[in-house]
């Protein structure tokens, strides 16, 4: 598996020099001529904020294909997080993240109040005029708060957004 993490412009981050990061994980296709690239795709709000409970909508930016092709479709595949959907402290609104099947992810502005904040795992599929695919994921963060070292820590648990917990 291919892992490759590449720093970003994120519209309305306060981090130091106004960047976010943006991780790959299995893209396909390699960027050679008539190929499509996924290596430097992004969340188009690498950072959410303020957690207001709103859902905030999500486009995959940077995706690459050869100058002669055109952008045929990029389609949400999957929307993950890295705390239940209904966790302590959340608000207790679900589903936290809608869009997939279409071109926009929607993901809810919201994190967990006892954690570090939330990570969302947003997977996707593009395709161009030639035929050529390629597949990826990139992340948008809910921090906890807009303090020093407020990077949320991933937790290791993927937690489908789509699903509202019984």
């Amino acid at each position: 598996m291919k892992r490759l993490t590449c720093a970003i412009v994120a519209a309305g981050a306060f981090l130091a020099a106004d960047t976010t990061t943006a991780t790959i994980i299995g893209s396909t296709g390699g960027g050679g001529s008539g190929s499509l690239d996924c290596t430097g795709a992004a969340a188009s709000q690498g950072v959410i904020w303020p957690p207001d409970h709103k859902m905030v909508p999500e486009t995959i930016v940077g995706v690459g294909t050869d100058p002669a092709l055109t952008m045929s479709s990029i389609t949400i595949t999957g929307i993950q997080q890295d705390e239940p959907v209904d966790a302590l402290g959340s608000g207790n609104t679900a589903p936290d993240g809608t869009g997939v099947g279409t071109s926009t992810a929607y993901v809810r502005a919201e994190r967990a109040g006892p954690g570090t904040g939330r990570i969302y795992f947003i997977s996707f599929s593009a395709l161009d005029s030639g035929g050529n695919q390629c597949t990826g994921t990139v992340m948008a963060y809910v921090p906890h708060d807009q303090g020093q070292g407020f990077n949320p820590v991933d937790t290791g648990q993927k937690y489908d957004s789509t699903v509202i917990p019984p």
